[in-house]
């Protein structure tokens, strides 16, 4: 048999104050699952704030407890994750080369050696993908920003990036073994 209530109390949704009652413990759970990401507990607590502000956004479209709950656990993996990308991403070039210690002479110019051949590698890549590369890792675009610039869409914008950093993985493999 239909039951009305049941529909009702399904479409509804939460209102501010059930938002604000059941916040301290999604908040709990949010700080929770940032640390086991390996979030420091300030970092955790940050992310728990983020997550909150994201949810207090949509809390006109949560429809209860449970739904505010399972809405946090997703959100809080999601910018644990987008926090670790933007942390780990922005490395440039000369931060993936070997450390040498440039006080002998030898070092010095087996690391000048290495980075005059990198320069090389990319200059030879074909021009959009060297110019991709160039953007993102050395002058540390977004990916959005790359498009807009290159008037691309963005995946085409990752796909020349993956295509570029494949290329001088492989030079520089082949170079190791010579």
């Amino acid at each position: 048999m239909f039951n009305f209530a049941v529909l009702v109390r399904y479409i509804s949704v939460m209102t501010q104050e059930e938002f604000i009652y059941d916040a301290r413990g999604v908040r709990a759970k949010a700080v929770e699952i940032a640390r086991q990401f390996g979030y420091a507990l300030n970092d955790a607590e940050d992310i728990a704030q983020d997550v909150m502000l994201k949810l207090w956004c949509l809390h006109s479209s949560i429809h209860d407890e449970a739904h505010l709950k399972a809405s946090a656990v997703i959100t809080t993996k999601r910018v644990c994750i987008d926090k670790w990308r933007t942390t780990h991403l922005h490395t440039d070039i000369n931060g993936a080369l070997p450390i040498v210690d440039e006080d002998t002479l030898h070092d010095h110019l087996e690391y000048a050696e290495l980075e005059r051949w990198l320069n090389e590698q990319i200059a030879r890549l074909p021009s959009t993908s060297g110019m991709v590369l160039r953007m993102r890792q050395l002058e540390h675009r977004e990916l959005s920003e790359i498009a807009g610039i290159l008037g691309i869409r963005q995946s085409s914008v990752s796909t020349l990036l993956s295509r570029a950093r494949h290329e001088l993985l492989t030079q520089l493999k082949r170079r190791k073994q010579q």
